[in-house]
């Protein structure tokens, strides 16, 4: 029997086979779409490749409004006490990087309502200060740890370690989701489209998207350039992770991951970012995350 229960929202970006897979607890969130004839709902717990790339085309109409909400107080309640009834006394939680959001402070006060009434009831929030496949990567570190027998206080101070090593370098071709959702300013999203320049994003320090690069001419230019930056780092060939996400644009991502293949000696895994984080990327989106040995530099 597991020494602690693993958990996470839905913005790590797992796939529904590997939730089970990894004996993890799953707290979707919802998307709005708002178009002329209505408005739709919808969880962010696809299960089909198609669900995914319906909803990357459903990115590109700009006349439909598609928004986020983070899970409140009382969302994160309703599922921890269900955990609590189930007798999961002792869970470790992923969140969203406060950076993005104050996902953290819902779930550390619903942890403590739970609590009184099910006083053994224990939960360790780790932020992850980056989202989509870097807070993936802390959830299935977490879930390998735990199977070789660590306690919870063990792979939560690993995980808060780590979490400062993964490096991201994402490629988008505007700002315009990006500030609609309030990520980046309304002038930098301006010059960028103006110019008609590649644009590559990055997490800080503090879990914050920070516009690194803005660069004109193709994606070979922009694959240049995130190299250049790749290669300040260290990879620890062992525990690091490397992946390739996107949001609809399968065929650069894979040209991607065999340039880094044939830079670095390794491919990397290939997926599909979920919807909640996809919304404030846009459509035709790809990102290249690890962990380095180093901690991130901005």
């Amino acid at each position: 029997m597991d020494k602690f229960f693993l958990s996470t929202d839905s913005t790590a970006d797992l796939y529904a086979h590997e939730i089970k897979e990894l004996r993890c607890g799953f707290l979707p969130l919802t998307i709005t779409v708002q178009r002329e004839n209505g408005t739709e709902l919808l969880p962010d717990s696809f299960t089909t490749e198609k669900e995914y790339y319906d909803f990357y085309e459903l990115l590109k109409d700009k006349s439909v409004s598609i928004t986020t909400s983070k899970n409140n107080t009382e969302i994160h309640r309703e599922y921890f006490e269900r955990l609590a009834k189930e007798g999961h006394n002792d869970v470790l939680h992923f969140t969203i990087s406060y950076g993005l959001a104050n996902t953290l402070d819902n779930a550390e006060e619903a942890a403590q309502i739970v609590k009184q009434t099910y006083p053994d009831f224990n939960l360790k929030v780790i932020e992850s200060c980056t989202t989509t496949v870097g807070q993936g990567m802390l959830v299935r570190i977490a879930a390998k740890l735990r199977d070789e027998g660590k306690t919870m206080d063990e792979v939560y101070e690993h995980c808060q370690e780590v979490k400062h090593r993964i490096q991201h370098f994402i490629m988008v071709d505007d700002l315009f989701h990006l500030k609609r959702g309030g990520r980046v300013s309304g002038a930098a999203a301006a010059v960028g489209t103006i110019l008609q320049l590649k644009i590559v994003i990055t997490f800080d320090k503090e879990g914050k998207l920070k516009v690194i690069k803005k660069i004109p001419g193709g994606k070979r230019k922009c694959e240049k350039a995130i190299f250049d930056d790749v290669d300040t780092f260290t990879f620890d060939r062992e525990d690091f992770y490397p992946i390739v996400v996107h949001t609809g644009n399968e065929e650069f991502a894979n040209q991607l991951a065999d340039d880094i293949n044939d830079r670095y000696g390794f491919r990397p895994e290939i997926r599909l970012m979920g919807p909640t984080i996809a919304c404030h990327i846009g459509p035709g989106g790809v990102a290249f995350a690890f962990i380095a040995k180093e901690q991130r530099p901005y």
